[in-house]
C-alpha cells in the first residue's frame, strides 16, 4: 500500500525534507471501528496537515487531516487486518517518510465471571464480542499460577472449567478471540485464587484441669502443600492466645481451671494465606479428688459446712447465681462477637493475622520509602511481637524490611514499642558502618525464629501492618 495515497512523493533537498510525524498509538477499536493519534513532527511548528492512509485486501483508502493529530475511522470489516500509514504533508503537496501501524478487528472477549469457584476448581465464563457473533472464532485460554510456565487450551464455548489446581492458589487466566485466518485479538485477563480449605472435624480429645488436647483432620487436597496451622483459644473476657503447629493435633497448656474456652483452628499456607477458622468449645476441670491431702475427710467437712449454712444463705445463692448468669449471658455475646471478628477478612490484598492486617509490597523500595507508603495506607511498618508473628512474616517468603531501625548504634522499633523479642540469625546484629541501618527478614536463613539480618536501608520488600477494624 501506497505512503501517499493519491498523491506523489516530491523529492527534496535534505534542507527541505519534511519532519515525520511521532508513532501511532490506537486510542480506541471496536469490531467496525478505530481511532488513532501520533505524536508531532519533531522540529516543526505552526500548523500542520497529515496524510492517513489505510487498507486491507488490496484496497486502500486516504484522508487528509489538518490542525490535528487524531483521526476517528469507521466502517471497517470486521475481522480483518488493517495496516495503517500517517505522513507529514507540506503545502506543495511534498510529504515525510511514514510512520505505520497494523491491526486486526479482533475484538477481545468480554465480561469474564468466575462460576463453582472450589478448593482444586473453578469455572470461567465470558460473553462474545459485540457485533461479530456471525463471524467464525474460537477462544485461546491461557492459565497459570504467576511464575510459572502458563497451560493453554482451544474452544469453541464461552466457558471452560479448570480442575486439578492446587488449593488457596492464586492463578491468572487469560482469554483471547482466534478468528479462522489466525487473526487474535489482544488477551483480557482476570485473577481467581482458588478456596483453601479448613480443617475438619475439630474435636476435644481430653480436658484437665490446666490443660486440653484437641486434633483435627488434616483439609483435602494438601498433601504436596506446604501448610500450617494457626490455633486462637481464650476465655471470654481476656485477651486471645496464639500458637502454630504443623501436626493436625496440639495440646494447650497453662489454662485456668474450672473455665471456658473458645478454640478455633485455620489453614495457613507458607504466604500467609488462611483458610475460614473451624471453632469448638471446652471446659477445663475445676479441681480433681486426689489433688487434695485429706481426701474422703475434707468431702464430709465440705458437706457439712454446706448443709448448716444452706438455709440462711438460700437467698444469697440465688441472688450469686442470677448475677453469675447475667454475666454469662454478656460473656456469651461477647464471645459471638469476637468470633465474628475472627471469620471477617481484611481489604483486599492484606493478609488478618491475629488482631491485625499485614500488607506485603510487590515493589522494592528504600526501608524509608515502604514506611511512607505504609502510612499512606494508615499503616506502619511490621513490629513483631511474638513468635508466631515471626513464623508468620517469615511465611510471606521475601526479603522484607520491618519497622525497626539502628541510629547512634541503637536497634529501634519505629513506633517506641520496647525492643524484644528478637529473632537475629547467627553472628547477627552485626556491626555497619552506616550511622543507620535496618532489618530485614531473610530468606537465607533456615530458622525462622533466626532470621533477622542487619543491613543498609536501601532497597527490600517490605510488610504493613494495621489494627483489624471488625
Amino acid at each position: 500500500m501506497s505512503c501517499v495515497g493519491d498523491h506523489h512523493t516530491m523529492l527534496a533537498s535534505d534542507d527541505d525534507v519534511l519532519p515525520p510525524p511521532g508513532d501511532i498509538h490506537v486510542l480506541l477499536l471496536t469490531f467496525d471501528s478505530v481511532s488513532l493519534s501520533w505524536g508531532s513532527p519533531q522540529g516543526l511548528t505552526g500548523p500542520q496537515t497529515f496524510r492517513v492512509t489505510w487498507g486491507c485486501d488490496g484496497e486502500t483508502r486516504s484522508t487528509r487531516v489538518k490542525g490535528g493529530h487524531h483521526l476517528e475511522i469507521s466502517s471497517l470489516q470486521p475481522g480483518k487486518k488493517y495496516q495503517f500509514n500517517v505522513a507529514t504533508e507540506g503545502e506543495d503537496g511534498s510529504q515525510s517518510r511514514c510512520v505505520s501501524a497494523s491491526l486486526s478487528t479482533v475484538v477481545p472477549p468480554r465480561d469474564l465471571k468466575i462460576d463453582h469457584l472450589e478448593e482444586t476448581s473453578f469455572t470461567l465464563h465470558w460473553s462474545n464480542a459485540e457485533g461479530v457473533e456471525n463471524v467464525p472464532q474460537h477462544f485461546f485460554i491461557s492459565n497459570c499460577i504467576p511464575g510459572t510456565d502458563p497451560l493453554t487450551a482451544i474452544t469453541d464455548d464461552c466457558h471452560k472449567t479448570f480442575s486439578n489446581l492446587q488449593p488457596g492458589t492464586e492463578y491468572t487466566v487469560s482469554v483471547s478471540t482466534v478468528l479462522s485466518n489466525g487473526e487474535q485479538s489482544e488477551p483480557v485477563s482476570t485473577t481467581i485464587c482458588t478456596i483453601l480449605p479448613a480443617p475438619e472435624q475439630l474435636t476435644v480429645d481430653s480436658v484437665d484441669t490446666t490443660s486440653a488436647a484437641v486434633s483435627w483432620s488434616q483439609p483435602p487436597g494438601l498433601d504436596q502443600t506446604q501448610h500450617h496451622y494457626q490455633i486462637i483459644y481464650f476465655c471470654p473476657g481476656t485477651q486471645p492466645h496464639y500458637t502454630t503447629t504443623y501436626s493436625p493435633s496440639i495440646t494447650l497448656y497453662d489454662l485456668q481451671r474450672g473455665s471456658q474456652y473458645s478454640v478455633t483452628v485455620c489453614t495457613v499456607l507458607e504466604n500467609g494465606k488462611q483458610s475460614k477458622p473451624v471453632s469448638t468449645t471446652l471446659t477445663t476441670v475445676h479441681f480433681q479428688w486426689w489433688e487434695r491431702a485429706s481426701g474422703v475427710a475434707a468431702v464430709c467437712v465440705l458437706l457439712a459446712v454446706i448443709i448448716g449454712l444452706w438455709v440462711s444463705y438460700a437467698t444469697a445463692e440465688r441472688d450469686q447465681l442470677q448475677n453469675s448468669l447475667n454475666t454469662r449471658t454478656t460473656e456469651r455475646d461477647q464471645l459471638k462477637t469476637r468470633l465474628r471478628s475472627y471469620e471477617k477478612p481484611c481489604l483486599k490484598e492484606w493478609w488478618k493475622f491475629g488482631t491485625s492486617c499485614y500488607y506485603v509490597s510487590s515493589t522494592r523500595d528504600s526501608a524509608g520509602d515502604g514506611q511512607r507508603q505504609c502510612r499512606a495506607m494508615g499503616a506502619e511498618l511490621v513490629v513483631i511481637n511474638s513468635r508466631e508473628e515471626q513464623i508468620f512474616i517469615n511465611g510471606f517468603k521475601k526479603n522484607v524490611w520491618i519497622g525497626v531501625y539502628k541510629k547512634d548504634g541503637i536497634w529501634e522499633w519505629l513506633v517506641n514499642t520496647a525492643f524484644k523479642p528478637t529473632y537475629w540469625m547467627e553472628g547477627e546484629p552485626s556491626s555497619l558502618n552506616d550511622e543507620v541501618a535496618c532489618i530485614e527478614i531473610s530468606q537465607t536463613a533456615s530458622d525462622p525464629l533466626k532470621s533477622w539480618k542487619g543491613v543498609k536501608c536501601t532497597s527490600n520488600y517490605w510488610v504493613c501492618e494495621k489494627p483489624f477494624t471488625p
